[in-house]
């Protein structure tokens, strides 16, 4: 599955932990520091070729520091972005790219601060 996919991805590159600091589909209270990936709608699927899928990926980093969040948010990035011809869990990820610049939203009722980026992906069904 995707989020377990980019989840295992982002904890092979050193970006942080699944279940400790790198979340699938929730951002829980704790803690404060954290990563969630969210899937959402993405492209259609292709017509001709009923073998690629074109999913939308959320990343939200939030964090105490605005400073330290921005700098995690851009790793994130760095890290995903640009992808092509690699394979994660036996599934082919063709291309993931992100759709816009990381994006720094209100501060949480913590005062924490979030960032937030999109990603387009082009993935092969298995």
């Amino acid at each position: 599955m995707l989020l377990d996919d980019i989840a295992l991805y982002l904890q092979q590159k050193g970006i942080g932990t699944i279940g400790t600091d790198i979340f699938k589909g929730q951002l829980p209270a704790t803690p404060d520091n954290a990563i969630a990936l969210f899937e959402y709608a993405g492209e259609p699927q292709d017509l001709t070729d009923a073998n690629l899928e074109y999913p939308g990926l959320q990343v939200l980093v939030r964090n105490k520091s605005y400073s330290a969040g921005r700098q995690k948010i851009e790793q994130v990035r760095n890290t995903l972005h640009g992808l092509t011809e690699t394979v994660i869990n036996n599934v082919r990820y063709l291309l993931i790219q992100a759709k816009q610049s990381p994006e720094a939203l209100p501060r949480d009722e913590s005062d924490r601060a979030i960032f937030v980026v999109n990603f387009r992906i082009i993935k092969e069904v298995g």
